[in-house]
C-alpha cells in the first residue's frame, strides 16, 4: 500500500497558465495527483498541460464562477492568482469546508522600505488598500483569521525574485545584451544586495507544505541561499554564456525619469530574505544561483524568441549622456498609448469573436 505522502490527491490550482503554475502543474502530475486548473483561459500556456488535467474557465472577479470549480472537494488548493480580499473571501466563506488545505502565494512587496536586512516573516507590513502589496497583506490576514477561528488549514508563502525558464525577464535581459555585444546600462547605487528564488525551489516548497500539519497557519519567506549584487549577477551571467559584459554606467538618471532604462535587477536598498524558518520546518534546500542561472540560460538558448524584447528605444540618448528631446518623449508616450489601446481592442475583439462563436454553437 502506498504511503499517505504519495497517495494521489485532488488538487485545484487557481491561476497557472504562464510561469509558476506551469512548473507546479507538471510536478503535481508527475506525483500522480489529479489536477484541476481554474483561470480565465486568456493566456495560452507555454507548454501543453499534462494529460489528465482538467481546465475550468472562470473569472475570480465574478464569485459566481467559483461554483463550477467547487462542486467537489479538494485535498489542496494552490492559489497563485489571488490579489485582493475580493478574490479570496468568497472561497473562505462559501467553500472552506470543501478544501483540505489552502496554500496562498503572497509577496514581500508590502514591507516598509528600506526593510531590515535580513528580512524575516515577523517584519511589520504596510496595509495600503488598492496596491499590490497592501491587498496581498489584507488577504494574508483574512486567511490567518479563518485559520484561527475555524481551524482551517492554510499556509502562506512570500517568494522573492522568482526566476527561471518561462519567467526569465532579468536573466534574459542580461543574456540578450551579452550575446549581442550590447552595453548593459547600469543605474547608480548598484551595490545593493538581494537573494533571488529559482522557480523549481518555489514548487518544492509548495509540495513540502502540501497537507503537512507543520505548515498549517504558518508564513514562510522564500529566496535562495546566494546573496548577490547587480554587478555580481551580470558577471555570473557572462561567465555562464562566455561573453564579457560591456558596462555603461548612467551618471545622470534624472535625465530619463519616466522611462525604463538600465538594469533594474534590484531596488535601491538591500532585500535579503531570511529563510531559516522554511529550512528548519519544511527541510528546504535551495538551488545554487550558478546552477539556476545556467538552467535558465540553457532554456533561453533553446527558445531565443524570449530574448527579442530586451532593447531600449532611449538607448542612443543614454549612451551619449543626452537628454531626450521633448518631441521624442511625446512620440514615445504616444506610441505607448496607441499600443495599449491596440492591446485593449485586441482583447475586446477576441472576446466578441468568442461570444459569437458560442452563440453559433448554441443556435
Amino acid at each position: 500500500m502506498m504511503k499517505d505522502a504519495v497517495m494521489p490527491k485532488r488538487i485545484a490550482l487557481l491561476g497557472g497558465s504562464r510561469f509558476i503554475g506551469v512548473y507546479l502543474i507538471q510536478a503535481l502530475c508527475q506525483q500522480g495527483h489529479k489536477v484541476t486548473i481554474y483561470n480565465r483561459n486568456f493566456t495560452r500556456s507555454p507548454v501543453p498541460y499534462p494529460k489528465g488535467t482538467q481546465l475550468i474557465k472562470g473569472d475570480r472577479n465574478n464569485p459566481e464562477d467559483l461554483r463550477r470549480l467547487f462542486d467537489k472537494d479538494f485535498d489542496v488548493v494552490f492559489d497563485i492568482s489571488g490579489y485582493t480580499p475580493k478574490h479570496v473571501e468568497p472561497i473562505a466563506l462559501k467553500y472552506r469546508s470543501r478544501i483540505g488545505h489552502y496554500i496562498f502565494c503572497s509577496t514581500p512587496s508590502f514591507y516598509k522600505v528600506p526593510p531590515p536586512s535580513p528580512l524575516n516573516e515577523n517584519v511589520p507590513r504596510i496595509f495600503d488598500e488598492n496596491t499590490y502589496g497592501g491587498d496581498k497583506a489584507l488577504v494574508e490576514d483574512l486567511l490567518l483569521n479563518h485559520h484561527k477561528e475555524n481551524q482551517w488549514p492554510i499556509t502562506i508563502f512570500r517568494p522573492s525574485g522568482v526566476f527561471g525558464p518561462y519567467g526569465a525577464s532579468q536573466v534574459g535581459f542580461v543574456f540578450y545584451r551579452l550575446i549581442n555585444s550590447l552595453p548593459i546600462l547600469i543605474l547608480p547605487k548598484n551595490d545593493f544586495r538581494a537573494n533571488l528564488l529559482f522557480v523549481e525551489d518555489l514548487v518544492t516548497a509548495f509540495l513540502s507544505a502540501m497537507n503537512n500539519p507543520i505548515s498549517y497557519g504558518k508564513i514562510y519567506g522564500l529566496a535562495g541561499d546566494d546573496i548577490t549584487s547587480p554587478l555580481e549577477f551580470i558577471e555570473l551571467c557572462g561567465k555562464i554564456c562566455t561573453y564579457s559584459p560591456i558596462l555603461h554606467f548612467i551618471n545622470n538618471p534624472d535625465l530619463y525619469k519616466g522611462f525604463d532604462v538600465g538594469f533594474s535587477f534590484a531596488p535601491s536598498y538591500n532585500f535579503v530574505t531570511d529563510c531559516r524558518k522554511v529550512k528548519s520546518e519544511l527541510g528546504m534546500e535551495f538551488t545554487t544561483l550558478d546552477e539556476a542561472v545556467n538552467k535558465t540560460f540553457l532554456w533561453v538558448k533553446e527558445n531565443p524568441s524570449h530574448l527579442k524584447h530586451y532593447a531600449f528605444r532611449e538607448e542612443r540618448y543614454v549612451l551619449n549622456n543626452l537628454s531626450i528631446p521633448m518631441c521624442t518623449k511625446g512620440y514615445f508616450k504616444g506610441v505607448d498609448l496607441i499600443m495599449g489601446y491596440r492591446s485593449k481592442m485586441a482583447r475586446i475583439k477576441w472576446l466578441r469573436n468568442s461570444y459569437r462563436f458560442v452563440e453559433r454553437l448554441l443556435n
